[in-house]
């Protein structure tokens, strides 16, 4: 009896552990999402704005992601997603997604927008920012060295079918 308990123990603390294991290696590949203060987030979409072609832009919905074009690294989105092209069309964006105090708050979101957010890899390399509105699902998956994706998925307002 006392033999069948310590076998059983064993067994049990070894699948815990190589779930463990398993878990740890499913999180290495995905990124952080790291929350700018309402200050910084301020300070850095004023930079975003001043410098938007030093950033490849891609929006949808109501987000809107920032890739340092010079850094050696890529970020990757859906099919879904537009890219900004030229200085009429971000000037548009910035037009309708802007208050008049500098806030994000675009006429098309249903909720609240975030401050902006820093995209980190696992191995804490700086990847670009992303604004989106606060219920939205965002993730960032490792591709390979210099690549991480991005996976968006929009709240939906109200009861959907």
């Amino acid at each position: 009896m006392k033999g069948e308990k310590i076998v059983k123990i064993h067994s049990t603390l070894t699948s815990i552990f190589l779930i463990l294991i398993f878990l740890a290696g499913c999180a290495a590949n995905y990124g952080r999402l790291k929350n700018q203060s309402k200050t910084d987030s301020k300070e850095t979409l004023e930079k975003l704005n001043a410098n938007w072609s030093n950033y490849t832009i891609w929006y949808q919905s109501a987000a809107i992601v920032f890739d340092p074009k010079d850094d050696g690294k890529t970020l990757v989105v859906g099919t879904k997603w537009a890219t900004v092209k030229d200085q009429k069309m971000w000037s548009e964006i910035v037009k309708t997604s802007t208050t008049s105090h500098g806030d994000v708050d675009p006429r098309w979101a249903d909720y609240s927008m975030t401050n902006i957010r820093e995209i980190w890899s696992p191995d804490n390399q700086f990847y670009g920012y992303i604004m989106h509105q606060i219920p939205d699902g965002v993730s960032a998956k490792v591709v390979d060295a210099n690549t991480m994706r991005i996976y968006y998925h929009r709240a939906r307002y109200g009861a959907g079918p």
